[in-house]
Protein backbone atom coordinates (compact mmCIF):
# COMPACT_ATOMS: atom_id res chain seq x y z
CA UNK A 1 0.00 0.00 0.00
CA UNK A 2 1.07 3.30 -0.95
CA UNK A 3 1.91 6.34 1.54
CA UNK A 4 0.82 9.72 0.53
CA UNK A 5 4.28 11.81 0.04
CA UNK A 6 2.24 14.96 -0.99
CA UNK A 7 1.59 17.79 1.38
CA UNK A 8 -0.46 19.97 -1.42
CA UNK A 9 -2.01 19.84 -4.27
CA UNK A 10 -2.73 22.65 -7.39
CA UNK A 11 -4.76 22.39 -10.18
CA UNK A 12 -4.08 25.79 -12.50
CA UNK A 13 -5.70 25.78 -15.29
CA UNK A 14 -6.16 28.14 -18.61
CA UNK A 15 -9.77 29.32 -18.24
CA UNK A 16 -12.19 29.68 -21.09
CA UNK A 17 -12.71 32.57 -23.32
CA UNK A 18 -16.40 32.78 -21.96
CA UNK A 19 -14.90 33.16 -18.56
CA UNK A 20 -12.13 35.48 -19.06
CA UNK A 21 -14.46 37.79 -20.85
CA UNK A 22 -17.23 37.42 -18.20
CA UNK A 23 -14.37 38.56 -14.84
CA UNK A 24 -12.75 40.60 -17.39
CA UNK A 25 -9.39 39.03 -17.80
CA UNK A 26 -7.40 39.74 -20.91
CA UNK A 27 -8.16 37.46 -24.09
CA UNK A 28 -5.26 35.97 -26.39
CA UNK A 29 -2.38 36.66 -23.99
CA UNK A 30 1.32 36.20 -25.32
CA UNK A 31 2.16 34.04 -22.24
CA UNK A 32 -0.64 31.45 -21.21
CA UNK A 33 -2.19 32.77 -17.91
CA UNK A 34 -2.99 29.69 -15.41
CA UNK A 35 -5.40 30.54 -12.82
CA UNK A 36 -5.60 28.09 -9.59
CA UNK A 37 -8.98 26.63 -9.74
CA UNK A 38 -8.47 23.74 -6.99
CA UNK A 39 -6.10 22.64 -4.25
CA UNK A 40 -5.94 20.07 -1.32
CA UNK A 41 -3.41 20.35 1.58
CA UNK A 42 -1.67 23.81 2.23
CA UNK A 43 1.55 25.61 1.37
CA UNK A 44 2.09 28.89 3.43
CA UNK A 45 4.14 30.71 0.22
CA UNK A 46 1.40 30.23 -1.86
CA UNK A 47 -0.40 33.13 0.20
CA UNK A 48 2.02 35.75 -1.33
CA UNK A 49 1.23 34.95 -5.05
CA UNK A 50 -2.62 36.15 -4.11
CA UNK A 51 -3.57 38.93 -6.04
CA UNK A 52 -6.40 42.00 -4.29
CA UNK A 53 -9.13 39.53 -5.24
CA UNK A 54 -7.72 36.37 -3.76
CA UNK A 55 -6.77 34.89 -6.74
CA UNK A 56 -3.55 33.42 -7.86
CA UNK A 57 -2.44 33.37 -10.93
CA UNK A 58 1.14 31.96 -12.34
CA UNK A 59 2.34 32.83 -16.34
CA UNK A 60 3.54 29.40 -17.95
CA UNK A 61 6.63 31.02 -19.89
CA UNK A 62 9.09 29.17 -22.21
CA UNK A 63 12.91 29.10 -21.30
CA UNK A 64 14.45 29.64 -24.82
CA UNK A 65 15.57 33.22 -25.64
CA UNK A 66 15.13 34.23 -21.80
CA UNK A 67 17.50 32.09 -19.42
CA UNK A 68 20.77 31.85 -20.36
CA UNK A 69 21.95 28.30 -19.91
CA UNK A 70 23.15 25.41 -22.46
CA UNK A 71 20.26 23.42 -23.96
CA UNK A 72 21.04 20.39 -21.36
CA UNK A 73 20.96 22.16 -18.22
CA UNK A 74 18.03 24.57 -19.19
CA UNK A 75 14.13 23.92 -18.42
CA UNK A 76 11.79 23.39 -20.83
CA UNK A 77 9.55 26.15 -18.94
CA UNK A 78 8.85 28.02 -15.74
CA UNK A 79 6.13 29.38 -14.01
CA UNK A 80 6.08 32.77 -12.83
CA UNK A 81 3.58 34.47 -10.41
CA UNK A 82 2.46 38.03 -8.93
CA UNK A 83 5.81 40.42 -9.03
CA UNK A 84 8.03 38.18 -11.47
CA UNK A 85 8.12 35.77 -8.65
CA UNK A 86 9.29 32.75 -10.32
CA UNK A 87 7.36 29.61 -8.61
CA UNK A 88 9.64 26.87 -10.04
CA UNK A 89 11.47 26.17 -13.42
CA UNK A 90 9.63 23.08 -15.15
CA UNK A 91 12.36 20.20 -16.35
CA UNK A 92 10.22 17.60 -18.49
CA UNK A 93 10.94 14.40 -17.67
CA UNK A 94 12.34 12.40 -20.32
CA UNK A 95 10.13 10.25 -22.64
CA UNK A 96 7.35 11.28 -20.11
CA UNK A 97 4.19 11.31 -22.06
CA UNK A 98 1.87 9.30 -20.25
CA UNK A 99 0.85 5.87 -21.46
CA UNK A 100 -2.59 6.75 -21.53
CA UNK A 101 -2.04 9.92 -23.34
CA UNK A 102 -3.61 12.01 -20.25
CA UNK A 103 0.01 14.32 -20.68
CA UNK A 104 3.48 14.93 -19.59
CA UNK A 105 5.27 14.20 -16.11
CA UNK A 106 7.70 17.49 -14.83
CA UNK A 107 9.35 18.40 -11.84
CA UNK A 108 10.67 21.53 -10.37
CA UNK A 109 11.60 23.28 -7.04
CA UNK A 110 10.87 26.24 -5.38
CA UNK A 111 13.43 29.47 -6.00
CA UNK A 112 16.03 29.25 -3.62
CA UNK A 113 17.58 32.72 -3.90
CA UNK A 114 17.07 35.01 -0.92
CA UNK A 115 15.50 37.98 -3.03
CA UNK A 116 13.68 37.92 -6.41
CA UNK A 117 12.93 41.20 -8.28
CA UNK A 118 14.93 44.55 -9.01
CA UNK A 119 13.42 45.45 -5.84
CA UNK A 120 15.25 42.86 -3.42
CA UNK A 121 12.06 41.33 -1.75
CA UNK A 122 12.71 38.61 -0.14
CA UNK A 123 11.31 35.78 -1.37
CA UNK A 124 8.81 34.21 0.19
CA UNK A 125 9.63 30.53 -1.33
CA UNK A 126 13.24 30.49 1.15
CA UNK A 127 11.70 28.84 3.97
CA UNK A 128 10.70 25.93 1.83
CA UNK A 129 13.32 25.79 -0.80
CA UNK A 130 14.19 21.98 0.25
CA UNK A 131 10.90 20.90 -0.98
CA UNK A 132 10.03 19.55 -4.52
CA UNK A 133 7.55 20.10 -7.30
CA UNK A 134 5.76 17.38 -9.49
CA UNK A 135 4.00 18.43 -12.36
CA UNK A 136 1.32 16.89 -14.62
CA UNK A 137 0.88 18.67 -18.01
CA UNK A 138 -2.10 17.96 -19.97
CA UNK A 139 -1.36 17.35 -23.44
CA UNK A 140 -2.76 20.04 -25.08
CA UNK A 141 -0.87 22.55 -22.08
CA UNK A 142 -4.49 23.50 -21.19
CA UNK A 143 -3.82 22.40 -17.27
CA UNK A 144 -1.35 21.45 -14.82
CA UNK A 145 -1.47 19.65 -11.52
CA UNK A 146 0.88 20.24 -9.00
CA UNK A 147 2.29 17.90 -6.18
CA UNK A 148 4.53 19.35 -3.40
CA UNK A 149 6.68 16.62 -1.68
CA UNK A 150 7.73 18.49 1.35
CA UNK A 151 11.89 18.02 1.65
CA UNK A 152 11.39 16.74 -1.86
CA UNK A 153 14.43 18.29 -3.55
CA UNK A 154 17.00 15.85 -3.72
CA UNK A 155 14.80 13.09 -4.90
CA UNK A 156 12.54 14.93 -7.17
CA UNK A 157 13.48 13.32 -10.63
CA UNK A 158 13.33 9.87 -9.03
CA UNK A 159 10.02 10.84 -7.72
CA UNK A 160 9.26 12.10 -11.11
CA UNK A 161 10.04 8.73 -12.72
CA UNK A 162 7.78 7.02 -9.98
CA UNK A 163 4.88 9.30 -11.17
CA UNK A 164 5.33 8.24 -14.56
CA UNK A 165 4.99 4.97 -13.09
CA UNK A 166 2.31 5.02 -11.69
CA UNK A 167 3.80 4.81 -8.53
CA UNK A 168 1.81 7.96 -6.68
CA UNK A 169 -1.82 7.09 -8.71
CA UNK A 170 -3.71 6.04 -5.23
CA UNK A 171 -1.40 9.61 -3.97
CA UNK A 172 -2.43 11.50 -6.86
CA UNK A 173 -6.27 10.33 -6.40
CA UNK A 174 -7.01 11.01 -3.05
CA UNK A 175 -5.80 14.76 -3.21
CA UNK A 176 -7.48 15.66 -6.56
CA UNK A 177 -10.84 13.84 -4.22
CA UNK A 178 -10.13 15.99 -1.87
CA UNK A 179 -9.00 19.10 -4.23
CA UNK A 180 -11.75 22.23 -2.90
CA UNK A 181 -12.60 24.92 -5.65
CA UNK A 182 -9.93 28.19 -4.98
CA UNK A 183 -11.64 30.71 -6.51
CA UNK A 184 -14.95 31.04 -7.69
CA UNK A 185 -15.18 32.60 -11.17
Amino acid sequence: METNIFSAYLKLEQLPDEVKSRNKIKLGAKVPRFDLTRWAGYYKPLESLKNKKGQIILYLNETRGIIDSPDQRRADRFLMGKDSLNFSSVYLLDGSIQSDGSGFVGYGNPNRAKTYSKDKKPNPFLEVKNDGFLFLIAPDWQAVEVLIIPDGYNTILGNAKALADGVYNEGLETMRATAKTFFQY
